[in-house]
């Protein structure tokens, strides 16, 4: 059952009704929807508090949590719609993931869009989430830092299988560049998130200097 308390304007405690739950979830299928719609709802209501903040820190750290959340709601959607109860297709994944950022962060005024050519790899859900993270700290970082605010310029997505088992994600901008021994601009949480995941995964990252721009790569082994 749900309970829900009334308001009152009496003084007395708050009127309880009782509501009929929703039955239990009979299916894989039916929890991955159930989590997605749950994720989509809390994304839009950090959305919405964000828009009432005025403070600009403030207000881009919610949206940074938005995009989190909705990067975790995008795997349960993939479970939901392929019927797989613990594997993503990665590729499509970043695919869904890539237009979701584009519509979020890139300027369409400026030309900028999120591009991603990504191979059909099969990975845990787990995997999928911290992937997801990973790519949407990074897209965040590119179209925030790598480009003037009206500069155009595009942010790449590829995934590929390596030789011998494994694969290599790859996050890069044709921008600025870093500054070399410099603080990465935007580090903090977004920048542990990066490594924690990583490490998680069991794979190697780091950035390189694509010339122009920055190139982020992760690599995992075989399993």
């Amino acid at each position: 059952m749900v309970m829900t308390a009334a308001d009152t304007t009496t003084g007395d405690a708050p009127a309880i009704t009782v509501l009929p739950a929703d039955p239990e979830p009979s299916s894989a299928d039916e929890i991955n929807h159930r989590i997605s719609n749950s994720l989509q709802l809390l994304s839009a209501m950090v959305s919405v508090e964000a828009r009432g903040i005025e403070d600009p820190a403030a207000r881009a750290a919610l949206d940074m949590t938005q995009r989190r959340i909705s990067a975790i709601a995008s795997v349960h959607r993939q479970l939901y719609r392929t019927h797989e109860a613990s594997t993503v297709d990665l590729g499509a994944y970043l695919d869904e993931l890539g237009y979701e950022l584009e519509a979020g962060y890139a300027n369409a005024a400026a030309g900028r869009r999120v591009l991603v050519d990504a191979s059909s790899i099969t990975v845990t859900a787990m995997e999928a989430t911290a992937i997801g993270i990973m790519v949407s700290e990074l897209v965040g970082n590119a179209c925030k830092y790598a480009y003037a605010p009206n500069e155009p310029g595009d942010v790449r997505i590829a995934l590929r299988p390596m030789l011998f088992g494994g694969y290599i994600l790859e996050v890069e901008d044709s921008g600025r560049g870093r500054v070399p021994d410099a603080t990465p601009e935007g580090s903090g949480l977004g920048s542990r998130l990066i490594d924690m995941m990583a490490t998680r995964l069991g794979g190697w990252h780091g950035y390189d200097d694509a010339r122009p721009g920055t190139r982020f790569i992760f690599c995992v082994g075989k399993r």
